[in-house]
């Protein structure tokens, strides 16, 4: 992991190795969602919050004294006992391996759960449990965008009102990241990285070529967007995607960046 400096350098943040798959903020706490499991990554160390049941994680929703994690192994929710011990409590045990693997989360409201997994998007009811949706491709990540939702998937980009049912957008190539900022929807996709501002029509915004699998935009400064992707690297664009430069400090694939304030 790295972060930015008060100059703007980024700088190697602790001493794991780790392959971070996500990052969020809740107050002044940021977790870590890694290959290795959860983590509140704090300024002097990192501190586990996973069990022996919790591996593989890929998004994390934090509500305070609730966590949601999205794994390879399914959903669970989290809380830590006030002896500092995590316990997570399983919501996938009834669905089959696609579905059980989820890659991304958003919170529909209060009682409800959209999940991107690998049999498509699903939705879990406090009370009801999980239900199917019309989007059954392997999904990639999530956004709540205005009154609706977007989901990133295998074949293209959909859109949905209601979370249920899912329409296309008319990108194709497959799409691994979400952020938006305002009126301005941006995904990282197989062929870089596209735009879409005030409803229209998605186009390209830079990084042909790049597998983009990660996405922040500024909260302070609309035209400042971070990129990473695949082969790898960190990438910054000053004026809304029409020229980026590549950060020299982080050269390694990027799947998740944080922006304190911002949208990720």
């Amino acid at each position: 992991m790295y972060a930015a400096n008060d100059q703007g350098k980024f700088e190697r943040l602790g001493a794991y190795q780790f392959r971070v798959t996500a990052l969020t903020g809740s107050g002044t706490r940021v977790l870590a969602a890694t290959g290795s499991g959860l983590w509140e990554v704090r300024e002097d160390r990192w501190v586990q919050l996973h069990d022996e049941t919790l591996t593989e994680v890929m998004d994390v929703i934090d509500t305070g004294p609730t966590m949601i994690a999205a794994s390879a192994y399914g959903v669970a929710f989290g809380t830590v006992d006030p002896s500092g011990v995590p316990h997570w409590d399983w919501l996938s045990d009834d669905l089959n391996v696609n579905q059980r693997f989820t890659n991304a989360i958003v919170r529909l409201d209060d009682t409800r759960l959209l999940a991107g997994t690998e049999g498509g998007v699903l939705i879990h009811h406090a009370t009801t449990g999980w239900s199917t949706t019309s989007l059954t491709s392997p999904v990639r990540c999530l956004l709540r965008s205005g009154d609706g939702y977007l989901a990133g998937a295998n074949d293209g980009l959909w859109a949905s009102a209601d979370g249920q049912h899912w329409r296309p957008t008319g990108v194709t190539a497959t799409v691994y990241a979400l952020t938006a900022n305002e009126d301005v929807v941006v995904a990282g996709s197989e062929e870089g990285v596209l735009v879409s501002a005030a409803g229209s029509p998605w186009c390209a915004a830079g990084l042909p070529g790049l597998r983009v699998t990660a996405l922040a935009l500024s909260a302070t400064d609309a035209g400042l967007w971070y990129a990473g992707g695949v082969p790898g690297g960190l990438w910054r664009t000053t004026d809304h995607g029409q020229s980026w430069v590549a950060v020299p400090e982080v050269h390694i694939e990027v799947e998740s960046i944080f922006a304190p304030g911002g949208r990720q």
